[in-house]
């Protein structure tokens, strides 16, 4: 007789791991979440009721070879995710306890931290999207090139001809790019086994940390962003681009490129006072975030709302005057 007991199916997977979002919560366990329901013009919604952490940033299998349809692969990912995050969870407030003490810290933390920027970036929905939106347009790139000569490769000919379409046909749908291209997700994770060397460079590089002692920070579905700095196709290399990583309530993380070399490369900066310039970095995360972002502080969010729709406006004023 077996009496194992059948190993839990895990549902809802959690793209931004909830002990990170507890952070935010009050002491009754909830937080305020914040829509961005359009982003050009802006438009939030602040929910008037709080929030536990559970109910957001997760799909149904979202760690599946196609997210939404159960398959043992969603499984298997998810917990091997939960033993990296129980590492995480343990020592990434002792980092912070450090970063705010102004006690130092050394290259090995420093990495450490590196490795959980790039754990919960590759990990998280934003990256997967961007991930596949770029496979999708470079490959219906490639076909546009290779599919006049796919009446020269005997197989496809015979495949077409099977179908009853000629060349003509599948070159005008080709060009037409009325189609998805999908590789399946184990294909975009497949970076995580990259992650020690995206570690490496981003440690190298110059840190400009800033610290809340308020908690203002705000955090979001994306507290991980990784921006070209100019607009060309493919964008900048790893090390020119701009990371940014919001840890805590407490504390923010802007990596760039390390001009100086001998110089510091982890320098911290209290801006606790500075709420104008707190909201300013709240602003750019909440809108490069993918839909939400979360406080358990409302009055931040009814105010963070008032300055987004005050930039916007100003913006505009400068195209017209422009015209």
């Amino acid at each position: 007789m077996n009496d194992k007991k059948p190993e839990k199916i895990t549902e809802d997977q959690h793209y931004v791991p909830q002990f990170y979002l507890k952070q935010w919560l009050d002491e009754a366990g909830g937080f305020y979440p914040v829509k961005v329901e359009e982003k050009l013009p802006p438009k939030l919604k602040i929910f008037d009721k709080k929030s536990d952490q559970s109910r957001f940033c997760y799909e149904n299998f979202f760690y599946a070879q196609h997210t939404g349809i159960e398959d043992e692969v969603s499984q298997i990912i998810e917990k091997q995710f939960a033993e990296i995050e129980a590492i995480f969870s343990n020592e990434l407030p002792i980092l912070e306890k450090k970063i705010l003490n102004y006690e130092q810290i050394t290259e090995t933390e420093k990495y450490h931290l590196a490795e959980c920027m790039i754990f919960l970036h590759f990990r998280g929905k934003k990256y997967l999207d961007q991930s596949k939106k770029m496979t999708d347009e470079v490959t219906k790139e490639m076909m546009k090139h290779w599919v006049h000569l796919i009446d020269k490769d005997p197989k496809s000919k015979a495949h077409m001809e099977e179908l009853g379409l000629t060349k003509e046909q599948m070159v005008e749908f080709v060009h037409r790019g009325e189609f998805t291209v999908d590789y399946g997700n184990i294909h975009h994770l497949q970076i995580l086994k990259d992650m020690h060397g995206f570690s490496n460079i981003l440690s190298a590089k110059f840190w400009r940390v800033f610290i809340s002692r308020k908690g203002d920070f705000i955090t979001t579905d994306a507290p991980y962003l990784d921006m070209a700095v100019n607009k060309t196709f493919w964008g900048n290399d790893f090390l020119s681009r701009e990371q940014s990583f919001i840890l805590s309530p407490r504390v923010m993380i802007l990596a760039i490129y390390p001009k100086n070399e001998n110089g510091k490369k982890f320098v911290r900066k209290d801006i606790t006072d500075d709420r104008g310039y707190i909201q300013q970095l709240n602003l750019h995360n909440l809108m490069n975030a993918i839909r939400f972002g979360f406080h358990k502080d409302r009055e931040l969010l009814v105010e963070l709302e008032r300055l987004i729709h005050l930039v916007y406006q100003m913006k505009e004023r400068e195209k017209a005057s422009k015209i």
